[in-house]
């Protein structure tokens, strides 16, 4: 693993390097023009942004939460989304270990075995959330370039059939997603961890899992965070590839930008073995648009100020992930999973 990574991190190193050498001038001059104004505070508009986007993530995982939040505990929360996602900036891969660090950090008032359960549900919403920007994408894409229309119908119809396997793990986890999954590993591997005890814990948390699917009320929470999850990062991702560009004081309409931040999502998401997505974030905003018609010089400068803010909040959450200490201590999990917040209520 630590061999593959440096190989993908060499290769993603090179081609960032092939894209600023082909449009370094044009990249200096595209960020010189944003001058001191934009970096006093225009970029901290856009940080800005992504903290509303984060409260309104965060309150799509609360609603898969059966008990009463406070809103001191639902800012603990937001601390625990941040803390947790930033894993994903540094290693796309490392959004699977942010869940449990979420569950970790609010275990004070939410049980670690339901607040795993709630976690998992959310990734795999936000999952689905993603698969519906792509198709979003993908229907831009028919008005916004010049392709052939069965290009347009047989990309829509590969993702169509995503989201159709996405609705079956749905159905998965009401059944049983998580022992599903570890009775498909192989045997040698399940006879040494698994024994009847953590069988148990594994059905306990798909019990939890399962939950949300029990009544048409906890169905409603589903829909809920499926809408936060797709809404709020719509808006936030365009919208700042929108403000970028326009700070740069190149014209360009909502709806190139749309497929900018789209297309952008789509190819980092294909190629997410890359650490970090360097090389192939900033390549796919220059190949957007490339395509719309504009200098490819633009989406790496594009590329380099969402690179920018991704550090700002990584930074704050490796400083909140410090100061929960579960960065520097060792958290027993067997502790925890038994563990029930007083203010849980009985699932519906």
């Amino acid at each position: 693993m630590k061999k593959s990574k440096l190989i993908f991190l060499a290769a993603g190193l090179i081609i960032l390097a092939v894209l600023f050498r082909a449009f370094q001038q044009e990249t200096i001059d595209y960020i010189m023009r944003l001058g001191w104004e934009f970096w006093a505070w225009k970029f901290w508009l856009i940080v800005a942004l992504f903290l509303a986007n984060h409260i309104c993530l965060t309150y799509g995982w609360r609603v898969l939460i059966v008990q009463d939040i406070t809103p001191g505990q639902f800012l603990k929360m937001v601390q625990a989304r941040i803390a947790g996602d930033s894993t994903a900036a540094i290693n796309t891969l490392g959004a699977v270990a942010g869940e449990p660090l979420k569950a970790l950090f609010v275990k004070d008032f939410i049980s670690f075995r339901s607040g795993l359960a709630s976690v998992v549900l959310d990734r795999t919403i936000h999952t689905i959330s993603n698969v519906f920007l792509v198709l979003t994408g993908i229907f831009i894409g028919f008005f916004v370039l010049n392709i052939p229309f069965y290009v347009t119908g047989i990309t829509f119809l590969v993702f169509s059939g995503l989201l159709s396997f996405m609705v079956a793990v749905l159905f998965k986890q009401r059944e049983g997603f998580v022992e599903y999954l570890i009775r498909k590993a192989p045997r040698f591997i399940t006879g040494r961890f698994m024994n009847d005890e953590r069988w148990k814990k594994v059905r306990a948390l798909d019990g939890e899992i399962g939950s949300i699917f029990s009544s048409r009320d906890s169905l409603k929470h589903f829909y809920i965070s499926l809408t936060v999850h797709y809404v709020p990062v719509l808006i936030s991702g365009f919208l700042e590839v929108y403000l970028i560009i326009t700070f740069t004081g190149v014209e360009i309409s909502m709806s190139h930008a749309l497929f900018v931040y789209i297309f952008g999502l789509f190819l980092t998401s294909a190629i997410f073995f890359m650490p970090a997505n360097i090389g192939t974030s900033e390549g796919s905003f220059s190949l957007a648009l490339s395509l719309l018609g504009h200098d490819p010089a633009l989406g790496l400068s594009v590329g380099i100020i969402r690179r920018l803010r991704s550090f700002v909040w990584s930074g704050v959450g490796m400083l909140i992930l410090l100061y929960a200490g579960l960065l520097k201590k060792d958290v027993s999990i067997e502790k925890t999973d038994g563990e029930k917040s007083n203010g849980e209520k009985t699932h519906i």
